[in-house]
């Protein structure tokens, strides 16, 4: 006659490699926003030349393209720190998702719609760092500045593009991973309404790409990153080692 027991048994998951990657990502991204803001307020580079009334337009151009090329490392480095930051989010969030809202179809949707946005950020960063290379060169170069300032135009309205969509999908899918959350977990409103405020936070981001509002871009974009977005890895990575399950393992004895 066959018996089916129960055991208690580890699941099988293993949060301890997402436990790093949660404390990378937090560094990653609040180095990234210190970064960023210190040089959109010319701490770290030159500030913008002044281009007086008496300057042709084409040759204002050319000084203001020159200038910019001397951006442009800085961009690049700040900008692969943050790419770091949105994999590791996006590979934290996967991890963490079974402690989090175990089997909800909310919560793989939620992990879905992250690792998306996260993709898409990383992938629009990178062709935006390829163009701006290019339209430094160029300006740098003997090329004809308008068909120069033309192509900055179009990288910039592609990357803002990318960042919305981006940001727009992070934004919804931590919403889902939150109502899901607290739905199962009475214990963790708390961190699901702070995941709450981050997700609105970043929807206001995406939204601001649609206003071409690049001061509130800017802010939003540091405000969120130099410590919120940081301290929800950390904290995501705490409860889920604290609220790490053992689950029941169905085994059939005669």
């Amino acid at each position: 006659m066959a018996t089916q027991t129960i055991e208690r048994v580890q699941a099988r998951r293993t949060l301890a490699p997402a436990t790093p990657v949660a404390y990378a990502g937090a560094v990653a991204f609040a180095i990234a926003a210190g970064w960023f803001w210190l040089v959109t307020k010319n701490v770290t580079v030159a500030a913008p030349p002044l281009i007086g009334p008496h300057v042709a337009p084409l040759q204002g151009m050319r000084i203001y393209y020159r200038w910019q090329a001397t951006t442009l490392p800085q961009e690049r480095y700040l900008t692969t720190i943050a790419i770091l930051g949105f994999i590791c989010l996006a590979i934290a969030v996967n991890w963490f998702r079974d402690v989090l809202a175990r089997g909800r179809a909310l919560t793989t949707a939620g992990v879905a719609l992250v690792g998306a946005g996260a993709a898409t950020w990383v992938t629009g960063s990178i062709l935006e760092l390829g163009g701006h290379r290019a339209v430094g060169l160029m300006a740098t170069h003997t090329n004809p500045i308008q068909t120069t300032n033309s192509i900055a135009f179009t990288i910039d309205m592609v990357a803002a593009a990318f960042a919305l969509a981006a940001f727009a999908f992070i934004g919804l899918g931590m919403l889902a991973v939150a109502a899901a959350a607290a739905r199962e977990h009475s214990s963790r409103r708390a961190w699901a309404g702070y995941t709450t405020v981050i997700a609105v936070t970043l929807l206001v981001l995406a939204w601001s790409y649609t206003t071409a509002n690049r001061d509130l871009s800017d802010l939003l974009l540091f405000a969120v990153g130099v410590a919120p977005l940081p301290l929800w890895l950390i904290w995501t990575s705490r409860i889920s080692q604290s609220g790490r399950q053992v689950l029941p393992d169905h085994r059939t004895t005669s």
